[in-house]
């Protein structure tokens, strides 16, 4: 008996180290692929991945199977990357199964294979492919003549050895079953120039990195993200604080309901922020007319600490939301009765209801605005203008306290209802197979950042991500 239960015990260790080698101990064939000067470098790492989505071994070897009765050839257990080349291609490495079965799957869609400079090629949407026994390269868009002429290349890629990219170095230390590492030059000029145009120095964007890694967990899909550079003085440029916003310190984080469609929250001085508000010319403009009706200008550099917004529901008829910021002084309200709407055009009126508290009216629709302490709002419900500094333990701020505490910036949208609004539905043809079974796992999306460099964006979801991919698969 005990002889027994000692070779069982034998069989199931060597079983165990067995299936750990095959899924885990694969030789990575791609990463020498990726060419010295790539301006971006991305890698799905599926060991990561399954290990993040907790998926059994029996649950992979299923998925296997499956895949082997396409008879694709990819082996889809291996690492694959992708970069963008020096010439601005994009490019995808990927490990292969089983070479023959590849070749056999291409030729099926329609496209021949042809043997050149000891490499098999193929051509077909743009696209030209290049493999061996072991790997795959796939790069485009790109034409056929223009593939010609990026053969050598793609030849001196899949024979390289090892690979210097630096970009490669950094993105393989990345915690995550999907990472990037890309030069900020790569980016659209128009969206440098709207991120960075406040800044004063100019430098070179292909020495600033953008990093970016996702996390599989149980019920959420997370990405990391921030902005660094190798060179000391763009480092401290970026590090300079610029003070528009600053650290959430949570003494206001109120809401008027315990589950809001969406929630934002910042810190900000007033002052500042007016500034780079009369930087833009639509901002600045609107700020012209909303002083035809009231002192904006002083409500907004009496603000310093703590600004929510709060959307809590969305009909047809009415867009219900409230607005809190902490404010140093209550100078703007002083002058409230002299303001009017002219702006606003006819049919609007704005009424006192106290000394501090007014009514705004107009097109069917009631908004409340008003000051109590250190706290200014605008809101359309009622009863959160009777009682603005109220706020009940089970609100959306109030059990988020610890992790919108210390942020820059948070926003959280609750898609579940979102998605459920009968306006929503409409919009999509009332058809619920648009945005079922993805969007209607969806529980809520959620974007935050911890400093100007740091941000991070989360997914998460109503069943587990492991259970919610098998849907998907079968």
């Amino acid at each position: 008996m005990k002889k027994t239960l000692f070779v069982l015990a034998v069989i199931i260790v060597a079983v165990a180290i067995g299936g750990y080698y095959f899924l885990f101990g694969r030789k990575d064939v791609c990463k020498n692929v990726i060419p010295e000067d790539a301006k971006a470098v991305i890698v799905l790492d599926s060991k990561q991945l399954v290990k993040q989505m907790g998926f059994s071994i029996s649950d992979i070897m299923d998925f296997l199977k499956s895949d082997k009765k396409e008879g694709i050839g990819i082996d889809l257990l291996s690492p694959m990357y992708g970069f963008l080349s020096n010439e601005s291609y994009l490019c995808g490495v990927m490990a292969l199964s089983d070479a023959d079965d590849f070749e056999e799957a291409i030729k099926e869609k329609g496209v021949s294979v042809e043997s050149q400079r000891g490499f098999k090629w193929a051509y077909s949407n743009e696209m030209v492919v290049c493999f061996n026994d072991k790997k795959a390269l796939l790069l485009g868009p790109i034409s056929q003549a223009e593939s010609n002429n990026m053969r050598p290349r793609m030849v001196e890629w899949m024979s390289q050895s090892s690979s210097n990219n630096p970009l490669l170095s950094s993105v393989l230390k990345e915690d995550g079953a999907l990472c990037l590492c890309s030069k900020m030059s790569v980016l659209p000029s128009t969206s440098i120039q709207q991120a960075l145009k406040y800044l004063n120095n100019p430098f070179d964007m292909d020495k600033v990195y953008m990093h970016a890694a996702l996390k599989v967990k149980k019920k959420s899909l997370q990405l990391s993200t921030y902005i660094d550079s190798d060179e000391e003085d763009i480092k401290e440029l970026f590090s300079k604080p610029y003070g528009i916003f600053r650290p959430i310190q949570g003494k206001q984080l109120q809401s008027s309901v315990s589950d809001p469609i969406l929630w934002i929250g910042f810190n900000a001085k007033g002052t500042l922020l007016l500034e780079e508000l009369r930087k833009n010319s639509v901002t600045r403009l609107l700020l012209v007319g909303i002083n035809l009706c009231m002192d904006a200008d002083m409500l907004l550099k009496s603000v310093d600490g703590d600004v929510s917004f709060e959307l809590s529901d969305i009909t047809s008829k009415q867009v219900d939301y409230t607005f809190k910021a902490q404010v140093s002084n209550q100078d703007f309200i002083k002058n409230a009765n002299e303001w009017n709407t002219g702006f606003l055009g006819n049919g609007y009126s704005f009424k006192a209801i106290d000394n501090n508290n007014y009514m705004l009216q107009g097109e069917g629709k009631v908004s409340y605005f008003g000051v109590k302490d250190d706290l200014v709002y605008l809101t359309t419900n009622q009863d959160v203008a009777k009682d603005i500094k109220s706020n009940t333990s089970d609100s959306f701020a109030s059990t988020n306290k610890s992790e919108i505490t210390d942020k820059v910036f948070y926003a959280s949208i609750n898609v579940s209802r979102l998605s459920g609004i009968q306006e929503i539905q409409n919009m999509m043809g009332g058809n619920k197979d648009m945005y079922n079974p993805v969007l209607g796992n969806i529980d809520r999306f959620t974007v935050s950042a911890t400093d100007y460099l740091h941000y991070n964006i989360e997914l998460t979801t109503k069943q587990n991500i492991s259970d919610f991919i098998k849907q998907l698969l079968k």
